[in-house]
């Protein structure tokens, strides 16, 4: 693979100005996520921020909230979402909602349905543990940090049925709060 990558990048050298812009432009077109990969790394993270959220919406609770008959969140779809932002590397607050609306997903879905995928309720541990470990991330003030534990506890208190000792467990290790039920 390095090879190749060596061999394409003497061939890029020595092609024309016009021409290398005829290739960034083909490869900007190629998919909507190679678009947002070159969007995030070259113009910044808040330029593709919005279009990563809007697509995390879509797949989670645009689909459990949806009027009529509800649809299931694809856990490929959303990991997919999350792993194309982290490439086009968006800032903390982007990688935190993601995460919250993902995790959110998969909680509510049980909780409003009582069943889905047998990996929801471990996938709704996952993104939980990663929301909490973003949360805990240097550039987040203790203040800060300090509301969005009481926020997620208050949250896992609304959601009370049979999968949510996991999701305690979780809240718990990674904060060092229990979440009290009864």
């Amino acid at each position: 693979i390095m090879a190749n990558f060596l061999q394409i990048k003497k061939q890029f050298r020595k092609l024309s100005m016009s021409e290398s812009c005829l290739l960034i432009k083909t490869i900007y077109n190629f998919s909507k996520e190679t678009r947002l990969l070159l969007e995030g790394l070259l113009l910044g993270s808040d330029a593709v921020a919005k279009e990563f959220i809007q697509q995390m919406e879509r797949e989670t609770v645009g689909k459990v909230y949806r009027s009529g008959m509800p649809d299931t969140p694809n856990g490929r779809t959303i990991n997919a979402i999350i792993a194309h932002a982290r490439k086009s590397q968006v800032n903390l607050r982007t990688m935190m909602e993601l995460e919250k609306l993902a995790y959110r997903s998969f909680i509510e879905f049980l909780n409003e349905y009582g069943g889905g995928s047998e990996s929801f309720d471990w996938q709704g541990c996952k993104h939980l543990e990663t929301y909490l470990r973003l949360a805990n991330d240097k550039n987040i003030t203790s203040e800060e940090r300090d509301g969005i534990f009481q926020e997620v506890k208050k949250y896992l208190l609304q959601k009370d049925n049979m999968f949510t000792d996991d999701l305690d467990d979780v809240y718990r290790e990674a904060t060092g709060i229990t979440v009290n039920r009864r």
